[in-house]
């Protein structure tokens, strides 16, 4: 990893600056919020809260049932984050303040691994247990929420409002049969705020200590009560905005790179393969072939047309393009929000509420100018070798009978000299690639909105059974627009240019350039020039340019209905039940433009899908208090929950749970739950168009030599393409475009099944209340194991690549295709398309162990706090393929052993201060990308070689009320500066343009914050 010196004076000048910009002072040590746990000691003094700002309390649901009760627990781990937590993290971003908790997996979207993404800049959304954010459901008080990533479950957690939240239930485990499909990890349920009275207002702003992700935010919240009490509204607007963070303001981003050890390394049983894996995070410049000024393939070489108009071979070294200072660490963001809720209680039984939301989130990606490549699937043509004819016999258009040979006058004489007839037709032909740097900066402009409705009534029916029905509408529109791309087909007429010999055009002039086809002439063609950097005239550039565009839209509709209460007394307590149904349909569709459909613009192909389902659902619970107040027993409680769904798409199917809690004593609950989850595949899975997308792989074939030997290299040798590539240079040679360019087709499954998940939770609470000096002590321990049959995936273009190459698997051999031949800046042998559908897989699962503790007690004049989180992972991974060997994760970049996270605090009348701290245990890169690491006799490279040290982070945050219903707030996270994991490109697990692992390490460093909270 680079490292850039800095004086002690420059480094305390950007340490005081930061401080003055934020009126935050760096102090030292410990980061990230924890999640505390659900289970909440008895007796424990309650959150503080402002006279002005009360909220009523009496029966409550727990997060994971639907029966209502002023006493249920939960008998799943359950832990909550709540709004004091989030205010005491200083971040703006929910998901931020969730990721802290070790539950969660490495977000599928977030700021920071989402610049790239064409469709997704932006997107904020969870993974728990590392499962995929589409098995984790996300609601509001209990209700599904739209979702905001068109064709998907996945919703987008910009959409929330921070200072809207009363806390945050996380549930772990299968909860499909309380909530339906979808809950296969857990449930993250957001409990908004009722019964508000009163107004608070806060703002807060901040920068990092580079100058740079600066962050602005202010919100209103307001709410009273009317009709004697009976009534009440609450009211909520809110702003934010997050700047950009650039890949060349960080030294270890700031140019094009790739990991020395991915470049050294061979595909035959070598020694020198022990180099390799001591060099893999040792990073060496390694720029793209695709350059401003054009690359042609011209004979057998490449050339360039320089800055001085000479030709001369090109050469990567000196020649290439960097693309980092075009690109992002984290993209800005924009957010708003506003949101409504009010309830009337007609009478003693019944009260109607209502409630609804605005969220609309801006974001830009910033991409480096787009590649023009000559073929391949996305490619200027799509047939052939990619070349262009420079020279063509032109017809007089007032005289048949008279022709000549016409060269193209824009290209330069170097250039027509060392080119030659690569297809026999007698002409000289060349193929270009280019960056299209005359169009610009790729800007990814993203434009969300998501509006949400729910309407209905609660009540009660005696004195105990309660009631409720309900409507939830949501609906989210994205629109997005990639700019500084080109009409492929223009482009192709555009360099189709001659010579206007014979004055076609009819303006004097025989020696411009012109476009050889009169039907393209006709239609405005502009002949562009590609033969140097800068060259493209205004006109040229206008005729050509063009936008990617996509409109997308998601709607929701669910109607349901609830019935909750006691059947009867049993000596241990009274029988509850819930009985429910629920009607839900989804709809989405994403249109895009001609040219994505068609991939015709140097980008992407992004096809057009819609589709919709319905499900209809019954669901019952049943709580049974068997023994209490016994010897050894406490409390013995049994219960169960059942749902039946019906779904348009994939049939019935069911869900359950079966679980049971035993107190011994009152200072300790063990409780266990086993479940099956369901899912069904969402509107993507089943209905998506095939589209070709570009990826990075890792090609088993480099390193292959005329001599290695074993399966992998005589499969690779095979195939022309390589044989070609190994003849010229030695060794099976890849340039960075050939591991970066890899196209595919994404397939998606109309024929695809549910999946169903096996959990088991096994734990233990323990709160002693029965000492008085550690009655507000909670311990929480839970085991859990997740085994999911029949799991939705896509195939991993790597996995296919090692079916093909390492055990000559034809059906994976077949959905690869090499180039025969060089093309552009992609070398003979390298790979053009990996082909991918979406299947039901040979399973996935994950086991580990969680531990909570939180501690709350009284010290003289203050209130001391500590809470902690940690979780084990025993075991995770995926069979990729039914019948294919189980792929373990566990341990590995994005799934560590051990994550952990702390928080501690003090607080008084006046003052209060807390550090919050995060673990990342070490990590080692993907177990199948070491075994290509073999040594001379056969072993493999020590471990040691692939290991990432554990991160640790730290925050801070201080507070003074200045006066009543005052407070001023100022802290900074990551106050250690903690680096990220040099997780460098070409490596497992690296996100482009961060050189890190960005979705589980911080990419951006230490950032300073300060603001206020009014409350009347």
């Amino acid at each position: 990893m680079k490292t850039i010196a800095t004086s002690k004076g420059n480094r305390i000048e950007r340490l005081m600056r930061g401080a003055l910009l934020t009126g935050a002072s760096a102090a030292a040590i410990f980061a990230a919020s924890t999640a505390r746990a659900q289970d909440a000691p008895a007796g424990a003094a309650p959150s503080a809260q402002s006279e002005e700002a009360t909220e009523t309390t009496g029966d409550i649901v727990v997060t994971g049932s639907r029966i209502k009760s002023p006493t249920l627990t939960s008998p799943s781990p359950l832990q909550a984050v709540t709004a004091e937590d989030i205010e005491r993290t200083g971040r703006l971003d929910i998901q931020e303040v969730l990721q802290s908790n070790p539950s969660f997996g490495v977000p599928g979207q977030s700021r920071n691994t989402s610049n790239y993404g064409a469709l997704s800049a932006g997107l904020s959304t969870v993974n728990l247990r590392g499962l995929g954010a589409n098995r984790t459901l996300v609601l509001i008080d209990g209700r599904r929420v739209v979702a905001g990533v068109p064709g998907s479950a996945q919703v987008d957690l910009s959409m929330i409002p921070s200072s809207f939240i009363e806390r945050v239930d996380v549930l772990t485990g299968g909860a499909s049969a309380v909530y339906g499909s979808d809950a296969v990890a857990g449930v993250v349920n957001f409990i908004y705020r009722k019964n508000f009275e009163g107004v608070q207002l806060n703002a807060q702003t901040g920068i990092s200590e580079q100058g740079d992700d600066n962050q602005y935010s202010a919100n209103l919240t307001a709410g009273g009560n009317f009709a004697d009490g009976r009534g009440n509204v609450i009211a909520y607007a809110g702003w934010s905005k997050q700047g950009a963070v650039s890949s060349a303001s960080r030294a270890r981003s700031r140019s094009d790179q790739t990991s020395i050890g991915a470049l050294q390394r061979s595909n035959n049983r070598t020694d020198a393969n022990l180099t390799a894996a001591q060099n893999l995070f040792k990073a060496q410049r390694n720029f793209s072939t695709v350059v401003p000024a054009s690359t042609f393939n011209a004979g057998t070489a490449n050339y360039i047309v320089d800055s001085a108009g000479t030709v001369r071979p090109f050469s990567s070294a000196t020649d290439g393009f960097d693309r980092t200072p075009f690109d992002n660490i984290s993209v800005p963001i924009e957010r708003r929000n506003f949101a409504a809720r009010a309830n009337y209680q007609v009478s003693e039984g019944i009260n109607f509420f209502a409630e609804g939301s605005y969220a609309n989130t801006t974001s830009k990606g910033l991409l480096e100018p787009s590649p023009l490549v000559p073929t391949g699937a996305l490619g200027l043509f799509r047939q052939g070798n990619g070349r262009y004819n420079i020279e063509q016999v032109v017809t007089n258009p007032a005289n048949a009978a008279q022709s000549q040979i016409v060269r193209n006058p824009l290209v330069p004489a170097g250039l027509y000299n060392v080119a030659t007839d690569t297809n026999g037709d007698g002409f000289r032909d060349v193929a270009v690639s280019r960056r299209l740097a005359e169009f610009g900066q790729r800007f990814a402009i993203f434009d969300r909105t998501t509006l949400r409705m729910v309407v209905g009534a609660e009540g009660k029916l005696g004195d105990k059974w309660n009631w409720d029905v309900s409507y939830n509408w949501g609906k989210t529109t994205a629109d997005s627009r990639l700019t500084g791309l080109i009409n492929q087909d223009r482009a192709v007429q555009a360099l189709n240019v001659i010579q206007d010999v014979y004055d076609a055009n009819g303006n004097g002039n025989t020696a411009e350039a012109i476009c050889a086809s009169a039907e393209a002439r006709a239609q405005g063609c502009v002949p562009w020039n590609v033969y140097g950097a800068g060259k493209a005239s205004a006109a040229s550039i206008a005729w050509l340019g063009v936008d990617s565009t996509r409109n997308a839209v998601q709607t929701l509709d669910v109607a349901a209905a609830n019935l909750s209460g006691s059947l009867f007394d049993l000596p241990a307590g009274a029988v509850q039940v819930a009985l429910g149904a629920e009607y839900r349909k989804e709809s989405s569709s994403e249109v895009f433009d001609p040219l994505s459909i068609a991939a015709r613009n140097a980008y992407v192909q992004q096809t057009n899908t819609s589709g919709h389902f319905d499900v209809k659902e019954l669901f019952g619970e049943l709580v049974v208090p068997l023994i209490h107040d016994t010897p050894f027993i406490h409390s013995l409680t049994l219960r169960g929950a059942a749902r039946m769904s019906d779904y348009s798409t994939v049939g019935t199917f069911y869900a359950w749970n079966a679980g049971v809690e035993w107190a011994p004593i009152p200072d300790i609950r063990f409780r266990g739950v086993y479940a099956h989850a369901v899912r069904a595949p969402n509107i993507g899975e089943l209905f998506a168009a095939p589209a070709i997308s570009i990826s990075s792989v890792n090609d088993p074939c480099a390193g292959v030599t005329a001599t290695s030997t074993g399966t992998t290299s005589t499969t690779c040798r095979a195939d022309a393409g390589v044989a070609a590539n190994i003849a010229a240079n030695g060794v099976f040679t890849l340039s960075q475009s050939d591991l970066q360019g890899v196209g595919g087709l994404n397939v998606s499954n109309p024929n695809i099944q549910e999946e169903s998940a096996r959990t088991w939770t096994f734990g233990a609470v323990i709160n002693p209340i029965s000492i008085h000096a550690l009655r507000n002590l909670t311990l929480t321990v839970d085991y859990y194991n997740i085994k999911l049959d029949d799991a939705i995936a896509r195939t991993s273009r790597d996995f296919i690549l090692q079916q093909c190459y390492l055990n000559n698997d034809p059906d994976f051999c077949s959905l690869i295709s090499r180039r025969t031949i060089a093309s552009g800046p992609y070398s003979a042998g390298s790979i053009q398309l990996v082909n991918s559908q979406l299947i039901n897989s040979g399973g996935a699962s994950t086991e580990g162990v969680d531990t909570t503790l939180s501690w709350r007690l009284p010290l003289g004049g203050a209130t001391a706090s500590f809470a902690a989180s940690w979780t084990h992972l025993i075991r995770q991974g995926g069979i990729p393929l039914t019948g294919a060997a189980f792929d373990r994760s566990d341990g590995e970049i994005n799934t560590p052993k051990d994550r952990a996270s702390f928080s501690v605090g003090v607080d008084t009348d006046s003052f209060g201060v807390n550090f919050n701290g995060q673990y990342i245990g070490a990590s080692y890169l993907d177990d199948q990308y070491r075994a290509r690491f073999l040594l001379a006799d056969g072993a493999l490279p020590d471990k040691k070689y692939f290991r990432v040290d554990s991160a640790f982070y730290a925050d801070m945050q201080m507070r003074f009320t200045v006066d009543k219903g005052f407070e001023f707030f100022a802290g900074v996270n990551n106050l250690l500066d903690t680096q990220p994991a040099p997780v460098i490109t070409g490596l497992t697990g690296s996100v482009t343009g961060t050189e890190t692992a960005a979705g589980t390490y911080d990419p951006i460093g230490r950032r300073y914050y300060s603001g206020v909270r009014l409350k009347f």
